[in-house]
């Protein structure tokens, strides 16, 4: 849409020196007079700008009606409230609406497009609608909005024990308090929860099956649902869908979808599609669109579509791109424009910017520099703004700062773990607040606070799990 804009404003451009062209008029009254050669000045400053301010009245209706926000995303947490969200428009707002409505809490200004309130909910990102009217022309955009939850559970996946650590969150200071644990399968490296914050999922490596629990939203104590089989052999990660009942399983040859019937949290298989074998992590975009698999031994990631409807993958590849060496783990935005991934041999970070329009891939350049050995894991900060990895044969935090306008990355501070040994698993927690990750060799989670203005973490101190602890996820809840 935006190119077609640019494609109006040369015509009149052009239409304009046309007209100048044809006219050498004896007196130049204003830079508005049309016979004036001023006027040519002023109709080029006009349709190359984008700020909608008009040198001359009568250019109101030659520019279309333009709102923005300043930006497509927004990010809202919780229970926190957010101050008036002034948009820019063009023209003299006289209706606005939204499809669907904001989330809970938050208000939408029928007469300026303004939002402003308090979000009640979390909730992953969700594109909204925003239509505003002038008095002669309608314009519609496009509003992406995250609302984080507040933080209440942590949970920790162990390799060795086959248990699942619990803990509580103190949501003003980050630390954590265990409350007990449960047994899992055999072998579990990765965790997952349900976007309703109701359901854990668990794939267990060494037994080939899945352990599901259920999660109770006042003190986060979990309770079996039992296994199921994986469906494959080997699963090593998994991801839910952003906003439906599915969850996606990579075992070493295949991916199997799975529904959760969400009254009793219990799995069913529904679709199973074969893939490149060498286990790795799977990634789905923040609106369900794309489903991206890593190809850890064959050092690429696999593209495919997912049907809106059922939320089924293709098995069609839509794009295959190399990576650095073994591919381990991967991250996308929450805006759903860019993607990061570790080279586990590499030790660096791969940058791709997403296509919005078919989902493929395309490489930000070279990736970043190593500074330590054995990468294992990233996060990314809810709003987008910091990358976190580990370096398990390190003892290091690697920070790194994304370019808000193509996504690339600069090297941001490196943390020596001193309080634990061997970091792997990575997460912030669901406020973006927090910063948490596994200590393989000390059997314990480092807890770290972040600065949100610039990304740097603060040590927090540690606090004990089973043993080679290997992921860890929080949780909230909603009302």
């Amino acid at each position: 849409m935006k190119d077609q804009f640019y494609l109006i404003r040369l015509f009149f451009i052009i239409f304009l020196l046309f007209l100048n062209s044809q006219c050498s008029p004896a007196n130049l009254n204003s830079t508005c007079d049309p016979n004036s050669k001023s006027f040519l000045v002023s109709a080029l400053l006009e349709f190359g700008s984008t700020d909608g301010k008009f040198l001359c009245a009568g250019f109101g209706g030659l520019s279309p009606f333009r709102l923005h926000y300043g930006s497509d995303f927004l990010v809202v947490r919780q229970n926190e409230p957010i101050g008036p969200i002034i948009p820019f428009a063009s023209e003299q707002v006289e209706t606005c609406s939204s499809s669907p409505s904001l989330p809970a809490g938050l208000t939408l200004n029928e007469s300026t497009c303004v939002i402003s309130g308090t979000p009640l909910v979390g909730m992953n990102s969700t594109k909204y609608l925003i239509t505003a009217n002038s008095s002669s022309s309608q314009t519609t955009i496009s509003l992406i909005i995250k609302s984080l939850f507040a933080p209440k559970f942590a949970y920790v996946v162990n390799t060795n024990s086959s248990l699942v650590n619990s803990y509580s969150i103190n949501a003003t200071t980050g630390l954590l308090n265990s409350t007990g644990f449960v047994a899992a399968g055999g072998g579990p490296e990765s965790i997952g929860i349900s976007p309703s914050q109701k359901y854990l999922t668990v794939p267990n490596r060494s037994s080939n099956d899945i352990s599901q629990f259920s999660i109770n939203q006042t003190n986060g104590n979990l309770t079996s649902l039992g296994n199921v089989a994986s469906g494959g052999n080997s699963p090593s990660s998994l991801v839910y869908h952003p906003y439906k009942d599915i969850v996606y399983i990579r075992n070493f040859e295949n991916v199997n979808t799975f529904v959760v019937n969400q009254a009793t949290g219990t799995l069913s298989s529904v679709y199973t599609m074969a893939v490149n074998t060498g286990a790795s992590s799977l990634m789905i975009d923040p609106l369900g669109n794309y489903l991206y698999v890593l190809n850890y031994s064959g050092r690429s990631i696999d593209v495919f579509h997912i049907d809106p409807t059922t939320g089924l993958p293709n098995p069609t590849v839509i794009q295959s791109i190399g990576t650095g060496t073994f591919p381990r783990s991967l991250v996308i935005l929450s805006n759903g424009k860019n993607l990061y991934l570790v080279n586990d041999s590499d030790n660096n970070i791969s940058s791709y910017r997403i296509n919005p329009d078919n989902g493929m891939l395309e490489s930000l350049g070279s990736a970043t520099t190593a500074i330590g050995i054995n990468a294992r894991d990233i996060t990314a900060d809810p709003a987008g703004k910091y990358i976190y990895m580990t370096y398990q044969g390190s003892d290091l935090v690697s920070m790194y700062r994304i370019d808000p306008f193509n996504g690339s990355l600069s090297q941001g501070p490196t943390y020596l773990v001193n309080q634990g040994d061997a970091p792997k698993g990575i997460s912030t927690d669901s406020s973006g607040k927090f910063l948490y990750l596994t200590n393989v060799n000390s059997a314990s989670v480092g807890m770290f606070r972040i600065n949100l203005s610039d990304g740097s973490l603060s040590p927090n101190g540690n606090v004990g799990a089973s043993t080679l602890p290997s992921a860890i996820v929080t949780s909230g809840s909603n009302p």
